[in-house]
Parts: C-alpha cells; sequence; structure tokens
C-alpha cells in the first residue's frame, strides 16, 4: 500500500463541533465528532484526520497550526456566528495496483525504479525532472510544481524520520536515525527547500535519541540564525544559509526539541537563557550571557512557552544533579503558578502532574526526601491526582532516605486511592526489605503481587534469592530457584542469566561446586548464555570445593575479566599452586589495564602469602611481600594473620612451661623470612601486629638456641615509643667507628662473626615496632625468651 495525502478546505463557525489532540510528532488530530456538529463536519471529517493550518483573523493569511491550543485561541477570537477557513488534510493508504495504474504514465517515463521513490531527496530528483522535462510553462506553475515538490520532499521525509525512530526505540539502533537526519538535510538544501517546523523538529528529536544532541544543537543555530543557548552570540553558519526555514518552523515543537538537547547534557543555564528568549526578556542573564529576545522571530500563535516547555527546562536543572542545579529546579517550580489558581493573560503556564513529578524526583535524588514529600502533599492539595510514577518516586525517595516503614505506607496508600502499584513499586520495596534481612515480608508482597494478578518477573526473583544468600542462607536460595523452575508459571522467568549465577553463587556458598557445574549445564540446554559474572561464581564454587585446577581453567577462559574476576581468579591460581603465574599478573595490574579495588589488592597479596607459605615457597612469599610494601599498601591484621596461618604460628601457646622440642621439624628458610618480615616493616617505619610479634617469640623458645637468643634481643629491642638504637656491645661507641646496622636476618645468619667483634665496635640492630594492644600477651612472650641476668646474655 502506498500512502496518499488529501486536503480538505472548509469554513466552520463556532461551534465546530470536533474533538482535537496533540501527538507526538506536532500534528493536531481530530479524535472525535460532536453529534451536534453540523453536516458540513460529519460529512467531511473522520476521526484522524489532521488540523494543518487555519485563517488568521485579521489579513485572512493561512497560520500553521502546531498545538490544540493556538486553534482554540484562533476559533475563539471569531465573533458569534462569524466562519473560520480550517485547513485539514487525511492521510490515506492506496492499494498499490490502483496506484500504479493511476502513474503508469509518469513510471513509464521515468529512467530511475520504482524502489527509488520511496526516499525522499529521489523523490524530490524525479519531481524536479519531470518539471523540466516538461514543455515551457508560466513562471506561475513552474513555482506552484517546485512548492508541491518540495511539499513532497517533506512529507516523505518525515514519514522517514518517524520511521527510522520509532525503530531505533525498539531496537536501540541509534545509528540509522542520525543518517536519515543527515540524508534529509542534505536533500532540503539540494532542493532549496524551507524546512517546516514539523520536519525540523523530527530532525532535531532522531537526533536527540540518538545521544547527539549537539548535532540537534547546530541544527536549530544553522537553520534560524540564533544561538541555540539563548544568548546574543553570533552564530557561524557552516552552510552559508542554505538551510532555512519558514517562519513559523521557530515554535513551541522545534524549540522543545532544542530544550530537549539541553536537557541531555543537564544545561539548564541555556534552557532558562531559552526561555527568557521565547518571552522577549532580552535583560535576563545567566553567568554572564545575556539572553536574546526571539520575539518577532518565529511563529506568533506559538512562541509562548507552554507548560512542556517549562517542564524541560526543569529537568534539565533537576538532571544536573549539583547544588546549582536544584536551586535553579526549584525556581523554574516555584515560578510557575498551581493549577488552581486562575492564571493572567500572558501569565507564565501553570504546573501539571509532570511539574509535580519532575521536582519530587529531584528532590529524591538529591537525597531530600522531606522536600520531596513536601512537593507530594502540594500536588494532592492541588486538585491534582497522584499517579503511579508520582508514588513510585516518592517511595524510592524515602527508602533511600532510610524510611523504609514510610515507603510500606505509602505502597499501602497507593491501592486506597485506587492507584495499582506496577511491578517497579513492589520491586523497589522488596528489594529494600531484602537488603535489611526482613525477607518474611518480601515474600508476602510477592504474594500480594500475585493475589492482585501482578506477575512476578525475573527481577522479584533475583531480589529475593539475592536476599537469602545475603542473610547466609544459600540452602533456601537454591531451593527457592527450583520452586521457580518446577513452576510451570515461572518456569520462564528463571531462564535468566542473573537468576542462575545468583543459584550458582548458592551453590558456591554451599561448598557444592558439583551443583554449580550442574546448574551451567542446565543453562546452556536452556540457552541462556552464562556471562562474566556467571564464570566467576563458577570458579568460587569450584575453590569452595577444592577442585583448584578446575577454578583456573575456567579463570583462563574469561576474556576480559573484570577486577572482581581477576581477584577470585588470583584465589584459584595461589590455591593451585601457580605462585608465578598468580606474582606475574599482580604486576600486570600496576600497569593500570585493569585496576583492582585497595581492598582486592590487599585480599589478593594475602592469599597469595597464605598459600605460598603453607607450600614452604618463601622466595615467592618474599617477591609478594616485597611488592605489597612498595606499592605503598599497610599490612593489616588480615596479613598478619595470612602470614601466620600458612607458616602455623600460635599466639596463644603455653607460656609458664617448657616448651623446648616440642615441634616438629621446622622447614628450611621460616625463621629466616619471619625476621625478614620484621626488617621489611621496620624498613618503612611500620608497625607488627602484636599477636604476630608474640607468635614469632613464642616459635624462637620452642625451638631454642640462636632461635631464642635472637628472638631475646628483638624483645629487648622492642620499642613502642620513640626510643634510640641499642649496641650489641651495649657501651659506648668510639665516635670515630662508624655505626654498622644490621637486619635481623643478617644477626641470624652471621651471628657467630658478630660474637667476635672485639670490644668496642659499634653494630646497631634493626628496633622493633609493636602495636600496643594486648601487651600483656606481648610481655609474656618475652618472659618466654628471656635469659637471667641482664647484658651477659648477649654473649652467651
Amino acid at each position: 500500500a502506498t500512502e496518499a495525502v488529501e486536503t480538505i478546505d472548509l469554513s466552520l463557525s463556532r461551534p465546530i463541533g470536533i474533538n482535537v489532540e496533540d501527538t507526538d510528532d506536532g500534528y493536531v488530530s481530530v479524535t472525535g465528532i460532536s453529534d451536534k456538529a453540523t453536516p458540513v463536519v460529519t460529512e467531511n471529517l473522520r476521526v484522524g484526520d489532521r488540523v494543518v493550518s487555519v485563517e488568521s483573523s485579521l489579513g485572512g493569511q493561512m497560520w500553521k497550526v502546531y498545538n490544540t491550543d493556538g486553534l482554540i485561541s484562533a476559533v475563539t477570537s471569531r465573533l458569534p456566528g462569524q466562519t473560520v477557513r480550517i485547513l485539514f488534510e487525511r492521510v490515506q493508504n492506496i492499494d498499490s495496483d490502483e496506484y500504479d495504474r493511476e502513474n503508469e504514465s509518469e513510471r513509464s517515463s521515468s529512467p530511475l525504479p520504482r524502489s527509488v521513490l520511496s526516499e525522499a531527496v529521489d523523490g524530490f530528483r524525479l519531481a524536479a525532472s519531470s518539471s523540466s522535462s516538461t514543455p515551457a510553462r508560466s513562471s506561475v506553475e513552474r513555482r506552484q510544481a517546485n512548492a508541491a515538490s518540495q511539499q513532497m520532499l517533506l512529507s516523505r521525509s518525515r514519514d522517514l524520520l518517524r520511521t527510522y525512530i520509532a525503530r531505533s526505540e525498539e531496537t536501540r539502533d541509534i545509528a540509522a536515525p542520525v543518517k536519515v537526519a543527515d540524508r534529509v538535510l542534505e536533500a532540503v538544501m539540494e532542493a532549496s527547500a524551507p524546512l517546516d517546523g514539523r520536519t525540523l523538529s523530527l530532525i532535531m528529536k532522531a537526533y536527540n535519541v540518538c545521544d547527539k544532541s549537539e548535532r540537534a544543537i547546530t541544527t536549530f543555530e544553522e537553520v534560524f540564525g540564533l544561538a541555540g543557548d539563548g544568548s546574543d552570540a553570533t552564530v557561524e553558519r557552516e552552510h552559508d544559509g542554505k538551510l532555512v526555514a519558514d517562519i513559523s518552523a521557530l515554535n513551541v515543537f522545534t524549540i522543545s526539541a532544542l530544550l530537549g538537547a539541553h536537557a541531555a547534557h543537564g544545561d539548564y543555564e541555556a534552557s532558562l537563557r531559552v526561555l527568557a528568549a521565547m518571552e522577549g526578556n532580552s535583560d535576563y542573564s545567566v553567568n554572564g550571557k545575556k539572553a536574546r529576545s526571539w520575539s518577532g522571530k518565529g511563529d506568533p500563535l506559538n512562541m509562548l512557552p507552554d507548560t512542556r516547555i517549562y517542564n524541560i527546562a526543569l529537568a534539565s536543572a533537576a538532571k544536573r544533579g549539583t547544588k546549582d542545579g536544584l536551586r535553579a529546579a526549584v525556581e523554574i517550580f516555584e515560578s510557575m503558578p498551581n493549577p488552581s489558581l486562575n492564571n493572567p493573560s500572558f501569565g507564565k503556564p501553570a504546573k501539571n502532574l509532570v511539574t509535580f513529578n519532575t521536582m519530587i524526583n529531584a528532590f529524591a535524588s538529591a537525597g531530600q526526601f522531606e522536600n520531596a514529600n513536601d512537593v507530594f502533599k502540594a500536588l494532592k492539595s492541588s486538585g491534582i491526582r497522584p499517579d503511579r510514577v508520582s508514588y513510585t518516586t516518592l517511595i524510592k525517595a524515602s527508602i533511600n532516605s532510610g524510611k523504609l516503614d514510610n515507603a510500606i505506607d505509602l505502597l499501602d496508600d497507593m491501592k486506597w486511592v485506587g492507584v495499582q502499584p506496577d511491578i517497579v513499586s513492589y520491586n523497589n520495596v522488596i528489594e529494600a526489605l531484602c537488603n535489611v534481612n526482613r525477607l518474611y515480608e518480601a515474600k508476602d508482597l510477592v504474594n500480594e503481587m500475585e493475589s492482585a494478578r501482578i506477575s512476578p518477573d525475573s527481577m522479584t526473583y533475583g531480589l529475593l534469592m539475592k536476599g537469602l544468600l545475603k542473610a547466609s542462607k544459600p540452602g533456601p536460595c537454591l531451593t527457592f530457584f527450583e520452586s521457580a523452575c518446577a513452576d510451570e508459571r515461572t518456569a520462564a522467568l528463571t531462564e535468566n542469566v542473573y537468576l542462575y549465577t545468583t543459584a550458582i553463587s548458592a551453590a558456591a556458598a554451599l561448598g557444592d561446586h558439583e551443583r554449580a557445574l550442574e546448574l551451567v549445564s542446565r543453562m546452556n540446554r536452556a540457552g541462556v548464555k552464562p556471562n562474566k559474572c556467571t564464570l566467576t561464581a563458577l570458579m568460587g564454587a569450584c575453590i569452595a570445593g577444592g577442585k583448584y585446577d578446575a577454578a583456573v581453567d575456567i579463570f583462563r577462559k574469561i576474556k576480559n575479566p573484570d577486577s572482581y574476576a581477576i581477584s577470585v581468579g588470583l584465589q584459584a591460581l595461589c590455591h593451585n599452586g601457580n605462585f608465578s603465574e598468580a606474582v606475574s599478573l599482580l604486576s600486570e595490574l600496576k600497569s593500570g589495564q585493569v585496576k583492582l579495588t585497595g581492598k582486592q589488592v590487599m585480599a589478593s597479596y594475602n592469599n597469595l602469602l597464605q598459600c605460598a607459605l603453607s607450600a614452604d615457597d618463601f622466595e615467592v612469599s618474599r617477591i609478594a611481600l616485597t611488592d605489597l610494601l612498595s606499592a605503598g599498601y599497610i599490612p593489616s591484621k588480615a596479613t598478619f594473620r595470612a602470614i601466620g596461618e600458612g607458616l602455623s604460628l600460635k599466639s596463644d601457646g603455653p607460656l609458664n612451661v617448657s616448651m623446648k622440642g616440642k615441634l616438629p621439624l621446622q622447614p628450611e628458610g621460616k625463621f629466616e623470612f619471619l625476621l625478614f618480615v620484621l626488617d621489611s616493616l621496620e624498613s618503612r617505619k611500620l608497625t607488627v601486629d602484636s599477636h604476630f610479634y608474640s607468635s614469632i617469640l613464642i616459635l624462637s623458645a620452642q625451638i631454642g638456641g640462636l632461635h631464642k637468643r635472637i628472638a631475646s634481643i628483638i624483645a629487648h629491642s622492642r620499642k613502642i615509643g620513640g626510643q634510640k638504637e641499642i649496641a650489641f656491645s651495649q657501651q659506648e661507641t668510639d665516635e670515630n667507628t662508624p655505626a654498622q646496622f644490621v637486619t635481623w636476618e643478617t644477626l641470624f645468619t652471621n651471628y657467630s662473626d658478630y660474637k667476635k667483634e672485639e670490644i668496642g665496635s659499634s653494630v646497631l640492630f634493626r628496633p622493633v615496632r609493636v602495636s600496643s594492644k594486648d601487651l600483656g600477651r606481648v610481655l609474656a612472650a618475652e618472659q618466654a625468651v628471656s635469659y637471667r641476668g641482664n647484658r651477659s646474655s648477649y654473649h652467651r
């Protein structure tokens, strides 16, 4: 079928007898015909016809109609009984065969294929070619033919733009509308066709929906020669005036598209200047930029800003997300009168439901629940009934402010006043309940949803499963998932990667790697492709089940792992003994390609230290600790605990009995590594954990011999405050003898050499800084390695 446009020219008197409403693409359409309408109306008009233009009250000129307010204003300005001329158009679908028969002669003489006529620019070329090949015409006929060709071009362009905009909103394809808009502009300039308001607003809308708002602004500036930010700045026109529009094209619809472009960036300053420009207020200034009056530049019937214009400016200020933006939003909101007031002529438009909802959302986003609630109360007192958006926005604001019980009350109020909550309203409250472990109430809401014939979606089930998992109830989480899978009413909802991933995480928490692998197999059979999070959860399950090699294999198959996947993968590598690969990966992360959080870095190094020490790989352990300290991290309690567990150290052993000989054979290098830790910490003036320090002394006391002797010196050199280093000889050093600092590890390795030093030589030890917590345990451990007597103990 092919579209054909029929024009209907009627002269009507009040009352006209038709119902009209605005459409999104800038048309005013007939939505109903009154029983009291005259025969002229009932015989000539249908529902769906468009109001194109209306006769001006003075001069008899036809002005294009862009909204119902303009039409009503033009009609009501007539005296009773005075007729007004209104032009309508009707779009009809004509059978393709009939259309082809009517245009057979044109088609046979045209060298272009029929498919070319579907494109706007080629349609114009075809018409122009036909006009030029026709025998000589009068200048009037040529002008009429050219005007008809241009109208055909604009009509086809609008059809293309509407089609691709609608398609992009469904498919999320943001490239096609931009290309169509660019092509339309090229065609219009080639045809020297002045743009009308409808076509221009669709072009700008195409740019806006595809996140090309800057292009929408520059197109506006190119067409009108006016600064898109409403200022008096000079505009440089790229196409030398080839892109033009008729005077009526500058109207509330094209300016709405312009404000939408500013709103996309939260540029409320530009929006405020545009509002002032529409109102003719050239004295208005924002950030040092004055507004330029646009009075007389556009359609006089459609230039004053209406409520929709103000709402876009309000949304622009609210979207900025700053204190200044919120302040501007409040000023715009308060400048608009309430709908219950009688607005003066040419006054600012009254607030509507969208105005109130936008302001509620602005306060909600800023975390100002009380202010959002005040606006909500003002909405109810204005006589406008709050809708689902009003309640849902306030519910979210209440939750974000920690007023969960108030959010539940609002949900009840919705039902009480007859506003049916939707899935979003319920899910917001269910999520909040799950986050605070009020799972039974969350489940009751799900039952309430089902009673109200609102089917829970996959997000609802995901929130409940996540809540159970967060409450350390992985078993019930898996049971809930399997119940949903078994129920034919909800089975389809479970075929969701998020739900499967949560179920696999629950299996990991239970240490059931076989269950996790079985869930992945079910995913694949259901056609649900595992994502990065799924594979990361599966890694965790394998690690929990002790299948470290399988976890490593999964990690190596993840393409472009995120920080969490890397942290879990490092854990798998460490447990599997792939220490070199773990060290290499941690080193690569320093390049900044994928950044781990500080907590993830510390956890990775702690895990590497514990696993490497458990495997008696002291070389890797030294590298790990050195890298950790060189990266600027300070060892935490978890770090000291990881080292202690890796070396099987104990800080709570018996200290009042003989412990010598009770230990199994210690691996070579263990005690040296502990001394290396003390030296590394002191080199950066860091404090040793008191439990870790006590563990070293207890181990030394159990081993005895040289180990205990070194530990006794360490205990003597302990520093909690700012004490000075202790000379090995405990004597005054010679001023001419340079001081020699010795690490604890060096002292242990070459202890016999230092004993033979001549009296008077200066050998200084690295001090030990110990945290002041659990001082009683520290003193008891030091007592276990002490010798009777004072300094003679150093020379035994």
